[in-house]
């Protein structure tokens, strides 16, 4: 009976099994990302749209990517307040460093600051509309 008791309680604090939701949240916002700049980069050359509403767009494209990642993350056990800023700060974390990659210099720390804020602010959002989410399916099944 120990047995079945202490693998229960293993199970509702997780562990690996939410690292690997986590991850599976941050691969779906990478591929909304992904998705949503060919689209985005499309809209760009069939309309002739200007360079002024590029970086709008790309924060939206940011913030939804991160919701969408939060989403399909807090559908298992994690909790929406802790897993939407650590997805945010994952997403933008993993964003600021391929940029840096790509560019071949690092950016400003205000901007790094700016952008992990970004994540970490979108992912908490993010993370409390799951749990209400989560807590208003629950309610009505």
């Amino acid at each position: 009976m120990a047995f079945f008791m202490r693998k229960r309680a293993r199970g509702k604090r997780g562990g690996a099994g939410e690292g690997l939701r986590l991850l599976e949240g941050l691969g779906i916002s990478v591929g909304v990302s992904a998705a949503a700049i060919v689209l985005f980069a499309l809209l760009i050359l069939w309309l002739d749209l200007g360079e002024d509403c590029i970086a709008p767009v790309n924060q939206f494209i940011k913030v939804g990517s991160i919701l969408s990642g939060t989403l399909f993350a807090c559908h298992g056990p994690l909790k929406g307040y802790r897993a939407g800023p650590l997805l945010g700060l994952l997403y933008m974390a993993l964003g600021v460093g391929l940029y840096c990659a790509f560019d071949g210099r690092l950016l400003p720390m205000t901007v790094i600051a700016g952008d992990l804020g970004l994540g970490a602010a979108a992912g908490l959002l993010s993370g409390l509309l799951a749990s209400t989410m989560k807590k208003d399916a629950a309610a009505g099944a």
